[in-house]
């Protein structure tokens, strides 16, 4: 038995002391802090003024209403940025297309006293579905790469709704449920869900 025992030991040492195979397709990533740096690559989409799309924000306003939520357009119409930690890219987003909101409830969070949930909502706007959905993956691969914390940690939900991609964003995890529920509601507007 303990000649055995003795066996199994070397069999399994010699079976372990190959090479880690598993991790030769491991890629190391770039992190929030590496970037921008000398071989950082720059890419810009421009937004385009548009008619927009009056019929999903009566509905989500009707719906943040009803919820106990202000709802109103921002001052700040300016574009964003997005890191892209795998490709070493860095998005700007720009032009007249964009629109920004704010929503904010009047209740404070339950179980607290002076905590009320709020989330902004960027708006880009392009002159067709197309140019939108591709638009949209671009920013859609940087705002989540890196494991999602390329642009940082705090909770955002990026959705499309036929020329509009929307960029739902809050400070706080425990409000992550809002943009989520949200962000679902603007990506199935007109889709028959419910």
């Amino acid at each position: 038995m303990r000649n055995l025992t003795l066996l199994m030991t070397i069999v399994f040492l010699f079976a372990c002391k190959g090479t880690d195979k598993g991790n030769s397709d491991t890629k190391e990533y770039l992190s929030h802090e590496d970037m921008p740096n000398a071989a950082t690559v720059y890419e810009t989409i421009a937004t385009t003024n548009v008619t927009d799309n009056t019929a999903l924000l009566t509905f989500l306003q009707e719906k943040l209403k009803k919820s106990g939520f202000r709802f109103e357009e921002a001052k700040d119409r300016g574009g964003r940025s997005y890191n892209n930690c795998e490709d070493n890219k860095i998005i700007s987003v720009g032009g007249k297309g964009i629109r920004s909101y704010f929503s904010r409830s009047n209740k404070p969070e339950s179980g607290t006293k002076d905590i009320y949930p709020d989330f902004y909502i960027l708006i880009y706007e392009f002159p067709t579905k197309d140019i939108a959905q591709e638009n949209y993956a671009a920013i859609y691969n940087a705002l989540y790469s890196g494991g999602a914390f390329c642009n940082g940690k705090a909770p955002e939900k990026l959705v499309i709704n036929g020329n509009e991609i929307y960029h739902l964003s809050t400070c706080a995890e425990m409000f992550r449920t809002y943009t989520e529920r949200y962000g679902d509601l603007i990506q199935n507007f007109g889709k028959g869900v419910k």
